[in-house]
């Protein structure tokens, strides 16, 4: 059909702009919001391309774009295009792939498309990145040279956009790169190029970044603190065990992504970081039994691969599946050794092993194997069905203590103050990923954005907690004793020798707006 990419493009739209209506569209974490904040110049006051998690060049093309309005949240609809061309891309590829019934493509078809519901239900750009990095990947499969150069340009995009999930995506799709390409040398000059595209922008990102004194610091600090908060070893950690000079309590706070930017500063995290990096494989080995909370997905996979192994009659795509079967699960497993595995990253981890399988099915499939290859997909579309349901419950509810509990009590800070939070109270997720924070204050955290510039002269230390011009949002309870907010306190006296107390300034059944007082 001529125009089939022309209508798959035209239900992509229609599919994402359902999505987007039924489901309670939002980010999935703060960290979308933050960084869409700093683009569109709600942080600072200018668009700005320092997106920390994002390459700065793909922050410095959103910045242009916002310098022309902010009446479009460009940083939401970049990622809405996306993945609407990526889908396309996706469904495409699979409608035209030779030598595959109409139900292989059927099922197929609907996996992604539930998979899609869930990473739009809760945008995010580790998954869009994974999607565009897909699409990328399917396009590099094709025989076209035009589809290929395609993709180069959609996997440089996603690298842009979160360069690791790229990266594990691309890292799952090698392989069937490779058992396709065989010794065809000349398709591989378009992955040549992509590899170096990849590795130019990342190295101009670090340029840009060691340029600046202020803003190398806070990239190595942040990285560093990343990798602690991310670490299930570093919770294991006895006061014992910490490096000399390190406050347990200023620890604990670090991990409760509260630092303290003066007390865990540079060298000391240098130090914690090298310190949670010796932890004995034996207790590594621990953390695998967070892969309880994906039994069913990592079931219904394997169940799917098994299938898959035991119906090709091709000897050499056996050993290939075999192999790729042992070398996920080893990746899943590697990555729970010293790290949480996300929702996200396991998705990005689903999705090219679909992919994989795909490409790999057997020309001729048993009616046995059939329905057993067909009651795999369906349950594990239905288990992300209930997943997506399960979501948009808890989107909602966010959403309504947002509006109606937290949004009131935001309304009380006076305009050019500022607010930060301990923990993450503040839904600042369910906020209109289309209209973000339209307030009049400003918002400033410590957690990831300890020591980045934009908060210059704040975030940096407890100290600037006990300004006149900043107020604390937080959950009711964690005022009372023996909570992060009083632990808080305890430390300001402890390092600064500054007494501290807490004063209430309006609050709900929920939530609370206080600040931090010096005793008189």
């Amino acid at each position: 059909m001529k125009n089939l990419k022309y209508i798959v493009l035209a239900c992509n739209i229609i599919f994402f702009a359902v999505m987007a209506l039924v489901l309670p569209l939002g980010f999935e974490e703060n960290d979308d919001v933050m960084m869409c904040m700093i683009a569109n110049g709600t942080y600072s006051g200018i668009p700005d391309f320092h997106l920390v998690y994002i390459n700065v060049l793909y922050g410095w093309i959103l910045t242009l774009f916002y310098r022309i309005t902010t009446a479009i949240e460009w940083y939401t609809l970049s990622f809405a295009v996306l993945h609407i061309l990526s889908m396309s891309v996706l469904s495409y590829c699979i409608l035209t792939t030779p030598n595959r019934a109409r139900w292989e493509k059927v099922l197929w078809l609907l996996i992604l498309y539930v998979l899609w519901a869930r990473i739009i239900g809760a945008l995010q750009f580790t998954t869009t990145s994974g999607l565009v990095c897909l699409a990328g990947c399917m396009l590099l499969l094709r025989n076209s040279k035009k589809a290929r150069w395609s993709g180069v340009i959609f996997v440089v995009i996603a690298a842009l956009i979160r360069f690791y999930a790229a990266g594990l995506v691309g890292l799952l799709m090698a392989p069937i790169i490779i058992y396709t390409y065989r010794v065809e040398w000349r398709k591989y000059m378009a992955i040549v190029v992509m590899l170096m595209a990849v590795v130019g922008c990342r190295i101009a990102n670090h340029m840009v970044y060691d340029h600046d004194t202020e803003w190398r610091y806070f990239r190595e600090y942040n990285q560093l603190r990343a990798q602690l908060n991310d670490n299930p070893n570093a919770y294991k950690m006895r006061s014992a065990q910490l490096p000399e000079g390190i406050d347990p309590m200023d620890y604990q706070l670090l991990l409760r992504f509260i630092p303290d930017g003066e007390q865990i500063d540079l060298p000391a995290i240098r130090q914690l970081s090298a310190t949670v990096g010796e932890v004995p494989f034996k207790e590594q080995l621990v953390n695998l039994h967070r892969l309880d909370k994906y039994a069913i997905e990592v079931a219904i996979l394997l169940g799917l691969l098994v299938m898959m192994i035991l119906t090709t009659g091709n000897r050499s795509k056996f050993i290939f599946l075999l192999l790729y079967t042992l070398f996920l699960l080893w990746l899943i497993m590697h990555v729970s050794l010293d790290g949480f595995l996300k929702n996200r990253v396991f998705i990005c981890m689903i999705l090219p092993m679909l992919v994989t399988d795909f490409m790999l099915l057997p020309n001729t499939t048993g009616l046995k194997r059939r329905w057993g290859i067909g009651i795999a997909m369906v349950l594990l579309s239905a288990w992300y069905g209930y997943q997506i349901y399960e979501e948009a419950t808890t989107a909602s509810y966010n959403r309504y203590a947002w509006t109606h509990l937290q949004q009131p009590l935001l309304e009380y800070i006076p305009e050019n103050a500022y607010v930060t939070t301990i923990g993450t109270s503040m839904m600042m997720e369910a906020t209109n990923p289309w209209h973000v924070w339209p307030y009049d204050f400003h918002k400033y955290t410590l957690g990831w954005m300890t020591w980045i510039p934009l908060n210059k002269p704040l975030g940096h230390s407890y100290r600037t907690l006990l300004r006149e011009d900043v107020y604390v949002f937080t959950d009711v309870n964690y005022v009372h004793e023996h909570t992060a907010l009083q632990r808080v306190c305890e430390q300001i006296e402890k390092h600064y020798g500054v007494p501290a107390s807490i004063e209430w300034k309006c609050r709900n059944g929920k939530y609370a707006l206080v600040k931090l007082k010096v005793k008189s």
